[in-house]
C-alpha cells in the first residue's frame, strides 16, 4: 500500500496504521508487479529475494508483452527478467540462493509452411534467469515444451515436459520428468512405475543434498494409479516409492535437506478433494503424517513447502468445494495456522496460497488486495497474534474465485506446484 504524507496529520495517522501492521506475527509486504493487474510469487532465495512472474501493463488495449519473469523487491523497485528474443511469455519458478532463477520463456520465430508460406510459430523453451540474461536449456532429443522447475545450489535442475520415448512409434510425448546437472551438462529422465511409452512421471521437489521427490503412474491391479516416490540425483535405479494409504493417490511437493517431505493425498468419496501430509524419509520405516484442515467442515488441503526448520506452507479450504475459498497456511508446532489470521486485523490482503517458504520463515505467495491478483512477502515480526473482536463478515467481492483463476493459470502454464 503506497500512501502519500502530504499533511503532519496524515503522516501520523500513516505512522499508526504502520505500527499496527506490523503488531502481528507476520508483516505483509506488498510486492507489487510490473504494471499489471496480477503478479504472483513463486520461490524464494536464503536471502528473502522473492521470484515469479507479473503481467504487462495495458494502455489503449496493447502491452509491450504478457508476462515476465520477474524479481521482486520489497520497496516495488521489480526487475523484468525479460524472455528470449521476440517472446512474450516468460515466469521464474524456481530460484537458488546464488539467486540463479529458472522456469519458462516462449518465442515467436517465423517458419515456412507446407505452401511455401512465412507464417509464426511460438516455441516453449525451459530457460535460466541470470545476470540479466536469459539463456535456454540445452537441448534433448525428443524433449518438446520443457518448464524449469527449479534449481538447487549444487547448479541441478528439475524439469517437466513431453519427452517421447519411441519416436517411431504412434504415440507422443508424454509427461515425464527431467532432471539436469548443469556442471556435468548431462540429462536424466525419471522412468515411471507404470511400464508403457504413454506413462507419466513427474519431478515436482529437489533439495540441495540431490534428493528428488514427485510421483508417477503405477499399475494397481487393472487400473493406473498416481504413486509418489523419494530419490537421489546420483542413482535414479534406486527409487523409493512413499507409502500410501488404501491404494489412495498420492502426490509428493516438496522435500527438505533432512529428507522431510510434504505434498498431499486424494480423499475417497470426494469431488478430488486432497488431505496435506508429511514424512520423513530418513526414518527407518517412515510413517505418514496427516496435517488435517483449516476447517474441518471443509476438508481439503495442500502442503506445497517445507523449509530446513520444519515448517510447512500450503492452502487449504475455507469455504464449501463448490465455491473453491482457499486460505494460505502454515503448519509449525503440530498446528495447522490460517496465515489470514496471522497478519494485521485491519490488513486489507486476502492470502490465498503461500507457495515457498526460506529457512528465516518468510513466506511468499499469492492473493487478493486492492482487487487484485498479487504476489506477497510475509516477514515474521516476533509479535503475538493480534486479538480482533468480533468483526462483521467480509464481502464476497469475487475473491473466492481467485483460486480458481490461479489454478487454471497455473496448470495452463505447467509450472511447479501446478499439480497442487
Amino acid at each position: 500500500m503506497k500512501l502519500k504524507t502530504t499533511k503532519t496529520l496524515l503522516a501520523l495517522s500513516i505512522a499508526t496504521l504502520v505500527s499496527t501492521s506490523v503488531a502481528a506475527p507476520y508483516e505483509v509486504v506488498d510486492l507489487g508487479g510490473l504494471g499489471g493487474d496480477l503478479s504472483i510469487a513463486n520461490d524464494i532465495d536464503s536471502a528473502g529475494n522473492p521470484f515469479g512472474l507479473a503481467d504487462a501493463e495495458v494502455a489503449d488495449g496493447t502491452s509491450e508483452f504478457i508476462t515476465h519473469a520477474v524479481q521482486f523487491d520489497e520497496n516495488q523497485q521489480n526487475i523484468d527478467l525479460g524472455s528470449l528474443p521476440d517472446g512474450t511469455e516468460s515466469y521464474a519458478v524456481g530460484v537458488n540462493d546464488l539467486m540463479t532463477a529458472v522456469g519458462y520463456s516462449n518465442q515467436i520465430v517465423e517458419q515456412q509452411n507446407d505452401n511455401g508460406q512465412t507464417i509464426k510459430v511460438i516455441e516453449h523453451y525451459a530457460v535460466f534467469f541470470e545476470s540479466g540474461a536469459v539463456t535456454k536449456f540445452p537441448e534433448l532429443e525428443n524433449l518438446t515444451t520443457p518448464v524449469a522447475l527449479d534449481i538447487n545450489n549444487n547448479q541441478i535442475s528439475i524439469l517437466t515436459g513431453k519427452y517421447d520415448v519411441d519416436p517411431d512409434d504412434e504415440v507422443g510425448g508424454v509427461d515425464r520428468g527431467i532432471i539436469y546437472d548443469r556442471n556435468a551438462d548431462l540429462y536424466q529422465v525419471v522412468e515411471p512405475f507404470a511400464e508403457g511409452v504413454d506413462r507419466r512421471s513427474y519431478i515436482t521437489g529437489i533439495n540441495n543434498v540431490n534428493d528428488i521427490v514427485g510421483f508417477t503412474d503405477k499399475e494397481v491391479g487393472d487400473t493406473v494409479q498416481i504413486a509418489s516416490y523419494f530419490a537421489n540425483t546420483s542413482d535414479l535405479s534406486n527409487i523409493t516409492e512413499i507409502e500410501t494409504v488404501d491404494n489412495r493417490a498420492i502426490f509428493a511437493m516438496a522435500v527438505n535437506d533432512s529428507k522431510e517431505v510434504v505434498g498431499s493425498i486424494f480423499i475417497p468419496n470426494t469431488r478430488g478433494q486432497r488431505e496435506a501430509f508429511y514424512i520423513d524419509m530418513s526414518d527407518s520405516s517412515p510413517q505418514l503424517k496427516f496435517l488435517g484442515f483449516l476447517d474441518d467442515d471443509f476438508n481439503d488441503s495442500r502442503a506445497l513447502a517445507i523449509n530446513n526448520v520444519g515448517q510447512i506452507v500450503g492452502r487449504a479450504l475455507t469455504s464449501a468445494p463448490t465455491l473453491n475459498e482457499s486460505g494460505a497456511f502454515l503448519y509449525e508446532n503440530d498446528e495447522m495456522k490460517n496465515l489470514n489470521d496471522l497478519i494485521a486485523c485491519d490488513s486489507p490482503w486476502i492470502l490465498t496460497e503461500a507457495r515457498a517458504i526460506n529457512d528465516a520463515g518468510q513466506i511468499v505467495g499469492v492473493g487478493t488486495v486492492d482487487g487484485e491478483i498479487r504476489a506477497f512477502r510475509l516477514d515474521p515480526t516476533g509479535e503475538p497474534v493480534e486479538e480482533c473482536g468480533d468483526t462483521d463478515p467480509q464481502p464476497n467481492d469475487g475473491g473466492g474465485s481467485v483460486p480458481v483463476i490461479l489454478l487454471g493459470i497455473l496448470v495452463a502454464l505447467g509450472i511447479r506446484r501446478r499439480f497442487s
